[in-house]
């Protein structure tokens, strides 16, 4: 069966304390076979990066998660690839703050040249 939802980002500099709230936010997502055994979330230096293919994927939670740890010096983008519904929301991790955009594959798959 083919994933639903594909979700890619990263986080960085993250601390301990964000680590600990994204890997308890993740606890309840459902990856696909193939992904079942990768890593959902990995520390790459002071980075947190975040692949994700499957079923069901608790972006509600990871986005509190990381509001609720957020610091203002950290940056980074997180990606919710929907691909039951054709869309792509992208979350941009900036400033103290996370902003969203929504928009169809169609739009994105065209403006990045594929």
């Amino acid at each position: 069966m083919q994933p639903l939802l594909k979700v890619y980002g990263h986080i960085y500099p993250a601390d301990s304390l964000l680590e600990s709230a994204l890997r308890e936010a993740l606890a309840s997502a459902i990856a696909d076979e193939i992904s079942r055994d990768l890593p959902l979330l990995e520390r790459v230096g002071d980075m947190l990066r975040l692949s994700f293919e499957g079923l069901y994927f608790p972006e509600e939670e990871v986005v509190e998660a990381i509001t609720c740890h957020l610091q203002p010096k950290q940056q980074g983008k997180l990606d919710v690839l929907d691909l039951d519904a054709w869309r792509m929301r992208r979350y941009f991790i900036e400033k103290g703050a996370i902003t969203s955009r929504s928009a169809s594959l169609n739009n994105v798959l065209d403006y990045s040249g594929f």
